[in-house]
């Protein structure tokens, strides 16, 4: 179902993303061996942010049995030799994810891409983010979902999977905390072992194959 904007409230999507107050969605906690914070700010997020690699090697892992979406109607324009099925040649994108799939020895997500509201308040879509889109800590719906589109992605091997790691613990809309929201760093196995995350609040990053290399699964408040 579309979400409803809030049309007096707008995310910065390239460099500042509001931390508002309130109630945001779950998201799947998972544990790893190393955190780090974002950058310098307390009420905003910044940059895309480095996590040390602590990762475990790959393990054998049964194959799910969920379905992929179907094909887009028309396909999508990508450079040559793009090895990622639905990716329209962007470099980042944000939404959720809605189903996690194994085939023909690779991993696959389907994703409902979403619109985020920038500083002038015009929607901002994939194509048009140049940095990674970070929303955090916000307590309004900064996103339209007005397309049911469903977009299937390749997922490299040794892709990134960031989850936020100190939920409560920073601050966030008044809350009274002075911590700044911190990631923690998981493995591809990780996220198929948790499952689909009830986030809609998840960004993208591709390679320049077409395969996502970075998964950060965020939250609000």
């Amino acid at each position: 179902m579309p979400n409803v904007p809030r049309p007096l409230t707008a995310v910065a999507l390239l460099s500042t993303v509001l931390l508002l107050a309130g109630c945001g969605n779950d998201v799947t906690d998972q544990s790893a061996s190393s955190t780090t914070a974002t950058p310098t700010t307390i009420v905003v997020v910044t940059s895309v942010v480095t996590v040390p690699d602590t990762r475990a090697p790959t393990s054998d892992r049964a194959t799910t049995t969920a379905a992929t979406s179907p094909p887009a109607s028309s396909p999508p324009i990508a450079p040559p030799g793009a090895s990622a099925l639905d990716w329209d040649g962007v470099r980042y994108d944000f939404g959720r994810i809605t189903g996690l799939s194994s085939n023909d020895n690779q991993d696959l997500m389907t994703f409902d891409r979403y619109q985020l509201y920038g500083d002038n308040g015009e929607l901002q879509s994939a194509a048009d983010f140049t940095e990674e889109p970070i929303v955090v800590g916000n307590s309004d719906v900064p996103w339209v979902n007005d397309n049911p589109q469903e977009r299937t992605y390749v997922i490299a091997p040794d892709a990134e999977v960031l989850t936020l790691a100190n939920r409560g613990e920073f601050e966030c809309g008044g809350n009274g905390q002075t911590g700044r929201p911190a990631w923690q760093s998981n493995t591809v196995d990780d996220l198929f072992a948790a499952g689909t995350p009830q986030s809609d609040q998840v960004s993208l990053m591709f390679g320049d194959d077409g395969r996502v290399t970075l998964i950060r699964i965020s939250e609000g408040c």
